[in-house]
């Protein structure tokens, strides 16, 4: 990920308590957040003040992002550095990776997805999947592992089995082979260029440098 002057400014407005260190490029700090979950569309956001519901969550979590270390789908290692975590698993007495965080480094596991090359900016990356990660540990915390994992939206599972059943949920998506502004078919409500699209494309063009006889096409 690259940082810009712009990324600098928008992380100052809107997250006062987090800062770019350019000399061991991380963002540290803390993530201070007021998010809702929907359980219509499934996408955690960010919450209005006169929001009032059982999915409203607001908290702060000490964190560090290393910008130029990426984990194994590609994103910047996030780390939880406060000890919520640790505490958050020993309170609803389960082992880390039940919240998502790698046993070998603890470095947040943000979700599964395929890319191919694309620059994400902070501000995606923060709204997408650093802000949804721990509002889901603060759920976890608030209601306990049971009733989150009923609640949010649906797990894929740890390891190999994961990726296999995110392949094949990417899959079933390119199979309807929907245009660019019709509505996602994951049921998210947003229009397909903005929510899918990039997987699929990138999960294609994984394909086709496999089998370069494969021959793949989308509507537009």
């Amino acid at each position: 990920m690259r940082i810009t002057d712009s990324d600098i400014r928008w992380l100052r407005l809107h997250f006062p308590n987090l800062y770019y260190d350019a000399d061991s490029h991380k963002i540290l700090g803390e993530l201070d957040f007021r998010a809702v979950y929907d359980q219509v569309s499934g996408k955690v956001t960010i919450a209005g003040l006169a929001e009032e519901t059982d999915f409203l969550i607001q908290d702060v979590f000490e964190i560090e992002i290393y910008v130029d270390d990426l984990d194994m789908n590609g994103w910047p290692k996030v780390f939880e550095v406060g000890g919520k975590y640790r505490r958050i698993a020993e309170k609803c007495e389960v082992p880390i990776i039940d919240l998502h965080i790698y046993p070998h480094n603890h470095a947040c596991c943000l979700g599964l997805k395929y890319r191919d090359n694309q620059r994400l900016c902070i501000e995606d990356f923060l709204d997408e999947l650093v802000i949804p990660f721990f509002y889901r540990l603060s759920y976890t915390d608030k209601f306990g592992i049971d009733r989150a994992r009923r609640d949010l939206w649906g797990e894929y599972s740890h390891g190999d089995k994961g990726q296999i059943e995110h392949f094949l949920e990417i899959v079933d998506i390119a199979r309807h082979n929907p245009g660019r502004n019709d509505p996602c078919p994951c049921g998210s409500g947003k229009k397909y260029k903005k929510c899918h699209l990039g997987e699929v494309e990138s999960l294609k063009n994984s394909l086709k440098r496999r089998s370069p006889n494969v021959s793949t096409h989308s509507r537009r």
